[in-house]
C-alpha cells in the first residue's frame, strides 16, 4: 500500500467535502481510506510500504473530460484565421474547410500513424490533471473507418501510459464528402453500423443533431438503433440552432447532452427531470460567442459535466485544468461548483460510478496540484499539476 501524506486541503467531491491536513491510502489501484492525517486504520498502516509527502498541497480526483474529438490528421489553422476575422461556422464548411477538410487528411493516413498521433495527443491531458477522456471517432465518415477509430481508441484506453479512455461512435458527425451523399441514406447506414461499434469497443453513440447536421428524426433513427447495440446514447444538441437535441435527449434519455448553447429554460427543465447530464465546453461557447443556459440548468437541477471539446477546427484545448477557469470565467460558476462539474460531473456524464471523487473503493486517480488551495483554479488560468496518479501510480 501506498499513503499520500501531508495533504493541506484534499477536495473529496462527496459530503464529506473538504478535508483539511488529509491523508489518503491506496491499496493497488483503488483507495482504501481517506481522512484526517492520523486517523488512519492501525489495521491498514500495518501494509503501508510507502508514504509520499504532498507538502501540504491541493489533492483533488483526477479531472474527467466529458467531451473530445482526438483522432485527426491535418491542419486548419487557417480556417481559424477565417473565423477570426469574421467568417461563421458554417461559412468556413462551405468554403471547403470545416470537419470536411479534417475527413480527408484522416483518411489519408494510415491507421498505424492515426494511432501514434492520437497516443500523443492524449498523453497532453495528464499536463492539465485529466486521467479519463471521453474520446470520439467522426473524422472518417465511412463505414471501414469509423470502426477502426473506435478501435484505436479501445486499444490506447488499454494503455497505462495514457488516460483513461472513453469510446464514443460518432459517425454520425456530418455529411460524408463522398459524392451523392445524402444525409437519410448516411444516417440509415450509420444505424447498421452501431453493432459492430460496440463489438469495436465502444461505450456510446453521439449524433450531431443540428441545424445542417443530422435531424431529430435522423438523430432519433440513429439513437435507438444504438440502444438496441448496448451503446449509451450522448447527443450534440441545440449548438448551432435550437433544433430539438435536447429535447430528443430528455425523450431517450441520453446520458449526456452537449454544447446547448442554443437551448433555453425549459430545455433545461426537461434534461433535468430525465436525468440528462449537461455537458459544456466552454472553450467552444467563446469561439463561437455564445453561451449555454448555465443558471437555468443549475436552477432545473441538471448535471453539468465539462470538457474541452478537443477538435482540429475549434479547439486547441488539452488542459481541463484551464476548462475550470474558464467555466468560472465564462460561465460564472463558483470554483467548486467547476471543480465538481469537472469531477463528479464528468464521472456522470460518462456513467461511471468508479472515479469522479476522493473515497474508499475509488480508482486512485489523483492529482497533487501546483496549490493549496482550490481557488487557485480561478486564478491560474490553467493550474499545473505538480503530480497526478492513475490507478495509485504516478505518471512519469
Amino acid at each position: 500500500m501506498r499513503r499520500l501524506t501531508n495533504i493541506g486541503r484534499l477536495f473529496t467531491g462527496t459530503p464529506a467535502g473538504v478535508v483539511e491536513r488529509a491523508s489518503v491510502v491506496v491499496d493497488d489501484e483503488r483507495i482504501a481510506w481517506c481522512g484526517r492525517e492520523g486517523d488512519e486504520p492501525i489495521e491498514l498502516m500495518g501494509y503501508v510500504s510507502e508514504d509520499e509527502d504532498c507538502g501540504g498541497g491541493l489533492v483533488t480526483a483526477g479531472l474527467i473530460d466529458a467531451h473530445t474529438h482526438p483522432v485527426y490528421a491535418g491542419d486548419r489553422m487557417a480556417e481559424v484565421a477565417m473565423r477570426t476575422a469574421g467568417a461563421s461556422y458554417a461559412n468556413v464548411a462551405k468554403s471547403g474547410g470545416g470537419i470536411r477538410a479534417t475527413v480527408k487528411a484522416t483518411r489519408e493516413t494510415p491507421i498505424e500513424a492515426l494511432e501514434e498521433a492520437t497516443a500523443q495527443r492524449l498523453r497532453l491531458w495528464f499536463d492539465g490533471g485529466a486521467t479519463t477522456v471521453e474520446a470520439k471517432t467522426g473524422y472518417h465518415l465511412e463505414h471501414y473507418g469509423e470502426l477502426e477509430a473506435a478501435r484505436i481508441l479501445s486499444r490506447l484506453g488499454q494503455r497505462t501510459d495514457l488516460p483513461r479512455v472513453e469510446v464514443t461512435f460518432l459517425a454520425a458527425h456530418a455529411l460524408p464528402p463522398d459524392r451523392g451523399a445524402k444525409f437519410g441514406k448516411y444516417a440509415k447506414d450509420v444505424a447498421g453500423w452501431c453493432a459492430e461499434a460496440n463489438q469495436a469497443g465502444a461505450r456510446f453513440c453521439d449524433v450531431f443533431c443540428d441545424q445542417g447536421y443530422f435531424s431529430v428524426d435522423q438523430s432519433r433513427r440513429i439513437l435507438k438503433a444504438a440502444l438496441d447495440a448496448k451503446l449509451i446514447p450522448r447527443i450534440h444538441a441545440d449548438e448551432l440552432a435550437r433544433t430539438g437535441g435536447s429535447r430528443l435527449a430528455a425523450e431517450l434519455h441520453a446520458v449526456s447532452a452537449d454544447h446547448l448553447l442554443c437551448a433555453n429554460r425549459g430545455d433545461a427543465v426537461a434534461l433535468a427531470r430525465a436525468g440528462v447530464v449537461a455537458t459544456l465546453a466552454p472553450g467552444t461557447a467563446l469561439s463561437i460567442g455564445k453561451l449555454p443556459p448555465v443558471k437555468e440548468l443549475v436552477a432545473s437541477g441538471a448535471a453539468i459535466a465539462l470538457g474541452t471539446d478537443h477538435n482540429p477546427g475549434t479547439s486547441g484545448i488539452t488542459s481541463m485544468s484551464l476548462v475550470v477557469a474558464l467555466a468560472v470565467g465564462v460561465f460564472k460558476m463558483s470554483a467548486e461548483q467547476a471543480l465538481i462539474a469537472a469531477t463528479v460531473g464528468g464521472a456522470l456524464s460518462l456513467s461511471r460510478s468508479d472515479r469522479g471523487a476522493v473515497a474508499p473503493a475509488m480508482l486512485a486517480d489523483l492529482v497533487l496540484w501546483d496549490a493549496e488551495h482550490e481557488g487557485a483554479f480561478a486564478w491560474a488560468y490553467g493550474l499545473k499539476p505538480r503530480r497526478v496518479w492513475r490507478g495509485g501510480a504516478p505518471i512519469a
